[in-house]
């Protein structure tokens, strides 16, 4: 297959060709299906939040697949001729010998990454390796796409060639904007979506995501749709202040906040960076008969301080 063919396929069709050519030429034949995840629980990279998360992700996609998972400490607690991947940082001793036998050098970089495979103690291990968590986010979600797509799962740790690469580009970021109540407020509250659209930006080492309310205008005339415009009082209740979004009930104000605080932390689970973005601080509406949420509350005392903050802030 020429580099051509491999392009016009895309990544995930060529992982399907080699998978069922692998399958066909037998190279999975005979192989367990039992498979060992070890993390040492000295390693600390291995141990964060989102190489957690993504250590799930892989044993998710090789039980769907059918394959038997156990979650193990040490490489010397799996069972001779039992398959095993090894989700390991820099630091690991084990994962070390591995590259170094190998003759392969992982970068000392940000989401740099590794996957080799060698022999440890007469077991096989396929090394799944990162420089810091994401990087290892990395590794271990390329093994699951692998699992999940390819005609015979085991075939997909047979890694074959190691793989040590680094992102060229230190940010990779995707923005959602919040423009219309009528349009986002759906997406924008469904729980069962964040977790899968955040899983597949990771997935896709994007490493940063941007959600901007306030977007849709510039300037605070003839706005009907008001929703998030002027964020904060939709979000938060300061004491001591009675600024509101007009016709917003609380238990709706601090379900929004709620649902904020929710994509965030799924989001860095994940090792996604998560940035808000506040796009308008008009408040204002002095051609707006039929706005829906107007702001109220903001006296001129209020108002001068209010400038000042953002002033400094922003």
């Amino acid at each position: 297959m020429k580099p051509t063919d491999i392009t016009a396929l895309g990544r995930r069709g060529f992982l399907k060709q080699i998978g069922s050519a692998a399958a066909i030429a037998g190279v999975a034949k005979g192989q367990p299906k039992t498979v060992s995840i070890v993390v040492e629980p000295e390693d600390v990279v291995a141990s964060s939040a989102p190489a957690r998360w993504a250590i799930q992700t892989l044993q998710d996609a090789l039980a769907a697949r059918g394959v038997t998972v156990v979650r193990r400490q040490r490489i010397t607690e799996v069972a001779s001729g039992e398959l095993c991947v090894l989700a390991a940082g820099p630091a690991s001793t084990t994962a070390q010998s591995i590259l170094k036998s190998g003759g392969i050098a992982m970068a000392a970089a940000p989401e740099a990454l590794a996957l080799a495979q060698g022999r440890v103690g007469g077991r096989q291990v396929v090394l799944a390796a990162g420089h810091d968590p994401r990087g290892l986010v990395y590794a271990l979600t390329e093994l699951s796409d692998r699992v999940l797509l390819l005609a015979e799962p085991l075939a997909a740790l047979n890694v074959g060639k190691a793989i040590a690469e680094k992102p060229m580009n230190p940010v990779r970021s995707i923005t959602r904007l919040f423009v219309t109540e009528v349009e986002d407020k759906t997406w924008f509250n469904d729980r069962e979506m964040w977790p899968r659209y955040l899983s597949m930006l990771a997935t896709q080492r994007f490493n940063r995501f941007n959600l901007s309310l306030g977007i849709g205008y510039d300037f605070l005339r003839q706005v009907t749709d008001a929703y998030f415009l002027f964020a904060y009082p939709f979000l938060i209740d300061v004491p001591g202040y009675k600024v509101r979004a007009v016709n917003l009930p609380d238990a709706e104000r601090d379900r929004n906040l709620e649902l904020l605080k929710y994509i965030s932390e799924q989001s860095a689970n994940r090792g996604i960076d998560f940035q808000l973005g506040i796009w308008m601080h008009g408040y204002r509406w002095p051609t707006n008969p039929r706005a829906q949420h107007t702001i109220e509350g903001i006296t001129a005392e209020g108002e001068r301080r209010l400038a000042v903050e953002l002033r400094y802030r922003f």
